[in-house]
């Protein structure tokens, strides 16, 4: 191959090369323009995302700042609906509710509206109104905004009820004329909520307040004080109720047949009528049941007993006829008066032929010498008040059938009588059993009979409480709804009336005049097992509430050395006390013994004041001083009173929450939801 030849093949190869060349380039070029417009593509479609994703998510955000502030706004009208009952407690209505708010602008904290909300807000009682089980209202909130949303909620408020206080005062001093201020001192020990319209003032020797401390004025001393849940001062104060405001407890008493008019409006030494609280173990009829433990529902009644002799019988004061002792008339046997049923005779039959009869059937117990002294007169209250079994009763107590029956003059006593005098032992042993008595001879009276009588139950007398009680059964007041349909838990007394026995149920127990604490007055269930749907006691005086000085509660003098009459020489209240008028004390307090007795090792006159519940009043009133006269306090709360009031117990027209609820909103209807939270008639 010549040079010719080799020059136009490289001449050829060039121009191949060249076209392999541009024809790479040009696929170069076109993957690009490809990849720019992928590229392009993608990243409008982040941008596109990003923008709808941040539009939605500030419409989420905005929606939820929405709801958030509808959620503030409705629990804010809650709060002022609250404080419009605080304000008015008369702001809810007795039935049904009433419009508040109605599609109202809503103000924030800095005085601007929330724009787009309104508000509407209504408040209405939410249970019976009547306040037996205490009273709520309720408080609704509805919260729109501008596209019709809207939120629901409902705020339950519960009236505070002055039974929460274990201890509450108008004024902190003594009633007149005394006036003098009462202090906390001597390391006094209070437990639960402490309330005091009045300056409260603690001495340097100390008080320990267990609860919450508040006052309308200011604590003197209150260096002196341990508050282990703090105090505060300058509050509102709190209006004791009067008896205007209790207007309505008669009728809810007369449903019952539980209104009762007593003889006097006297002070508690004139008390000539007594209201006695009793257990009895009814559970469904004749058949052995009264052999059961009292623990139903159904146990609880009461009894009346007024008095037509002197008030001293009926407070159960040292007299002949309150005071005697127990005796054994018969060797053998389960009879009353044998040795395992002692017969209690009290000193005014001593001298009776009957009684020196009986004694003389049983020489080995009774030989003459002690026969004599028992029987004369001038012997009589030394000799037999200083035996063991020697005690004192009310009037109309059934230990005191003797003289009752002996008081109405009745053929039978004369008979009874006749018959121990005979010298026939069997004679003898059944006038005994005809005339003394025990705590089961429940002896009546007629309504004529000189000393009282036991007032009859109106209503209809349950077939199983006749057949286990007959002679008792129609004297006594059925607490229990299913014996008594009536019955809200309210005893009215129009007058002064005297208290004691043990309580079965819950009851509110409401006199126009004073109340006189004659014997203990305790529950069925210890209220220091905190069952709270067990037994409760509220007491209302229009006047006041004493302790009475009476031969039971403060030791007599026999002989030069005192006795105790009753079966302890304590005192035991449990319920809620409110002295409307005057206060809470005991009576003759600076008068008697100041060494007879003692409480937990300190001596004393009368012994420990065992107080478990609440004392409200509108004076302080003392029960005893430090020298030792009356008694010592002991005062302990119960809960239970806080939680689960009596019946129908006043309120201080404060309220505190109790529940909440969110509503539904779909289809809400308010007067629909009051219909449905407030029980008919």
């Amino acid at each position: 191959m010549n040079a010719k030849h080799i020059d136009i093949l490289a001449k050829k190869f060039r121009a191949w090369k060249s076209r392999r060349t541009m024809k790479r380039g040009f696929d170069r070029r076109g993957s690009a323009l490809i990849l720019t417009l992928v590229l392009t593509l993608s990243l409008a479609s982040l941008a596109t995302s990003a923008i709808y994703l941040g539009a939605n998510d500030q419409m989420l955000a905005l929606t939820y700042d929405q709801e958030r502030n509808m959620r503030y706004a409705a629990e804010a009208v809650l709060a002022m609906g609250k404080s419009t009952l605080n304000f008015d407690p008369l702001a809810a209505p007795s039935t049904g509710d009433t419009t508040v708010l109605d599609n109202a602008a809503i103000i924030d904290a800095n005085g601007k509206p929330l724009p787009g909300l309104t508000a509407s807000m209504y408040i209405g009682p939410t249970s019976s109104n009547t306040g037996q089980f205490g009273r709520f209202v309720s408080v609704v909130a509805v919260v729109k905004n501008q596209t019709g949303a809207q939120v629901v909620r409902r705020l339950e408020l519960a009236q505070e009820s002055f039974a929460k206080f274990a201890y509450w005062s108008n004024q902190e001093t003594l009633p007149p004329p005394n006036n003098s201020s009462i202090v906390f001192a001597n390391n006094d020990q209070l437990w639960g909520p402490v309330w005091s319209n009045d300056v409260i003032t603690i001495d340097n020797s100390g008080a320990r307040f267990h609860g919450t401390v508040g006052t309308a004025k200011t604590i003197s001393g209150v260096g002196y004080g341990t508050f282990d849940f703090g105090y505060s001062q300058r509050q509102a104060p709190i209006t004791l109720p009067t008896n205007t405001n209790l207007a309505a407890l008669p009728g809810y008493a007369s449903a019952a047949g539980f209104n009762i008019a007593a003889p006097n409006s006297s002070s508690i030494d004139q008390a000539m009528m007594r209201i006695e609280f009793v257990a009895r173990p009814y559970n469904g009829g004749a058949g052995g049941l009264a052999g059961l433990p009292i623990n139903g529902a159904d146990d609880g009644f009461f009894r009346v007993y007024v008095s037509k002799s002197t008030p001293g019988w009926l407070r159960g004061d040292s007299s002949l006829t309150n005071c005697g002792a127990y005796y054994v008339f018969a060797t053998t046997g389960t009879a009353l008066g044998s040795a395992t049923r002692p017969a209690f005779v009290p000193m005014s039959e001593n001298t009776m032929p009957w009684f020196k009869a009986a004694l003389q059937q049983n020489p080995g117990k009774y030989n003459s010498s002690t026969i004599t002294n028992l029987t004369k007169a001038s012997a009589l209250v030394a000799t037999t008040l200083k035996q063991s079994t020697a005690r004192c009763f009310l009037g109309g107590d059934p230990n005191l059938r003797a003289v009752s029956y002996h008081a109405d003059v009745t053929s039978g006593y004369k008979t009874d009588s006749t018959n121990a005098a005979s010298g026939n032992s069997a004679k003898i042993f059944a006038a005994m059993q005809n005339i003394a008595g025990d705590s089961t001879t429940f002896y009546p009276a007629k309504t004529t009979n000189p000393m009282g009588y036991w007032k009859a139950y109106t209503g209809t007398v349950a077939p199983g409480v006749a057949a286990l009680w007959p002679t008792e059964a129609p004297y006594l007041f059925p607490i229990y709804r299913g014996l008594n349909p009536g019955t809200k838990g309210i005893i009215y007394v129009s007058g002064t009336t005297g208290l004691s026995g043990t309580l079965r149920g819950r009851v509110t127990v409401y006199a126009t005049g004073s109340v006189a604490v004659l014997r203990d007055i305790k529950y069925v269930t210890d209220p220091s097992l905190n069952n709270c749907t067990a037994d409760m006691l509220g007491v209302i005086a229009g006047n006041d509430i004493m302790v009475a000085d009476n031969a039971l509660q403060d030791p007599l003098n026999v002989g030069g050395t005192y006795e105790n009459m009753d079966d302890t020489k304590d005192v035991f209240i449990q319920g809620v006390m409110m002295a409307l008028h005057y206060a809470f004390g005991a009576e003759n307090y600076t008068s008697g013994p100041t060494n007879a007795n003692g409480c937990e090792g300190t001596a004393n006159g009368r012994g420990c004041l065992y107080l478990a519940g609440g004392i409200i009043q509108k004076n302080r009133g003392p029960v005893g001083l430090t020298d030792g006269h009356g008694f010592t306090k002991r005062y302990s709360y119960d809960k239970c009173a806080l939680y689960n009031p009596p019946p129908y117990f006043p309120t201080t027209g404060r309220y505190t929450d109790n529940r909440y609820y969110e509503i539904d909103p779909n289809g809400f209807d308010v007067a629909a939801l009051y219909r449905s939270l407030t029980p008919g008639p």
